[in-house]
């Protein structure tokens, strides 16, 4: 039986830093030899393979009935900066591990089974989940700046549009993930079956006050923009933890204006983001930050909203298919919502999905720290195989 680990490093080891990190970003020579990698894998598997000007990879198995609808399982190969072996290559390698297993076993499915490499899941010029979502056929192709970044990487905004997919052969879409936070660990559970994947809010908020000089000027008579700014991130947080729900709330990326130490600032910037699933607690929030900046005198505020990604709901059925799969290996399990990103948001505006997670140490991620025993690893690979085999003889 393959190992899940074994493929694991041979497809991500490439884009190795000197401290242990990866580094494979979007359109790099590094992603693509991880791709080549898993290619050759999935070749010598049977799978027929293809690649689009995304830089996704699509490999596919033949089922034994022409009319069934196809399967796709899958993850990404990039990696955000000085990121950690795991994060998407190992949904790619657990998905690679369940095709070759059926060539090892000779075990036909009834349906067509589909594995997908994704290319640019995480941040960057083109936006976070680029693969999957030109494949999902949400591209934009009025996104500003894109053509000139696309033209960068030598591609064309058509060529991107032309990766669109058709779905309506396909039933539904798996993706096996660590968890990139510390719950499963802290609970002591083996696996998290996600409920849903957050959505992702983020403002540019904007607070003007009246530089003056730091040593002049007296405190009742400044109006200082970072305390303006500060203000209003204590009450943002407080805010989100009083509604909780699972909200999350991060003032990530602030600036100011000038910028010098015996300068009482004048302007500062700074990004509001909130994430959850259901989408009535970040209006919640951002409705009552907006409130709050009426009631802050130190400065006057504007918000300008940068990115909104729909949340995505994981299929019930496909979820239940993930708990009978775990229940017959003995494993524990939970029901948990995603705070982070996946290309599985994309795919869901085609087609079911759901989602497995794995443990991840410490919570750590998007780090050369992060790691998953082998352990858990395998059992990752172990459910999705058999829920691969559960979903053959129950889905039309």
């Amino acid at each position: 039986m393959p190992r899940i680990m074994d493929i694991l490093e041979t497809i991500a080891h490439f884009g190795k830093n000197p401290d242990g990190s990866y580094t494979r970003r979007l359109y790099s020579p590094e992603f693509f030899q991880a791709l080549e990698a898993a290619e050759n894998l999935l070749q010598k598997a049977g799978l027929a393979t293809s690649r689009d000007a995304a830089g996704n990879l699509r490999a596919v198995l033949p089922g034994t009935d022409p009319a069934a609808r196809h399967i796709l399982m899958g993850s990404h190969l990039d990696t955000v900066p000085s990121g950690g072996l795991y994060d998407g290559a190992y949904g790619v390698a657990a998905a690679i591990g369940c095709v070759q297993r059926l060539q090892e076993e000779a075990r036909r499915l009834r349906h067509t089974v589909e594995v997908y490499a994704f290319n640019g899941e995480e941040a960057s010029p083109l936006g976070g989940t680029f693969g999957s979502r030109a494949l999902a056929g949400l591209t934009d192709p009025d996104q500003p700046l894109l053509k000139g970044t696309l033209e960068g990487f030598g591609r064309r905004v058509e060529e991107i549009l032309a990766c669109r997919r058709d779905f309506s052969d396909a039933a539904c879409y798996l993706e096996t993930h660590i968890e990139q936070g510390g719950k499963l660990e802290k609970d002591g559970v083996q696996l998290g079956i996600v409920s849903g994947i957050s959505n992702i809010v983020r403002y540019l908020v904007t607070a003007e006050g009246q530089s003056n000089h730091g040593g002049t000027t007296p405190m009742e008579d400044r109006q200082d923009a970072m305390v303006a700014m500060a203000k209003l991130i204590v009450f943002a947080d407080a805010a989100c933890r009083k509604i909780g729900h699972s909200l999350v709330f991060t003032a990530g990326k602030i600036q100011c204006w000038p910028n010098a130490a015996n300068v009482v600032p004048g302007k500062v910037t700074c990004t509001f983001e909130m994430r959850n699933v259901d989408r009535q607690y970040t209006d919640e929030l951002i409705r009552e930050i907006q409130a709050a900046t009426e009631l802050i005198p130190d400065g006057r505020f504007t918000i300008q909203q940068l990115i909104y990604k729909d949340s995505a709901v994981c299929d019930p059925k496909l979820m239940e298919a993930f708990e009978k799969a775990a229940d017959s290996l003995g494993a524990t399990w939970q029901v948990m919502p995603s705070g982070a990103g996946h290309d599985a948001d994309s795919i869901a505006h085609r087609i079911p999905v759901a989602m497995l997670f794995i443990p991840s140490h410490n919570g750590i991620s998007h780090s050369g720290q992060e790691y998953t025993p082998a352990d858990d690893v395998e059992r990752g690979g172990e459910v999705l195989y058999r829920t691969l085999l559960e979903l053959d003889g129950e889905i039309q």
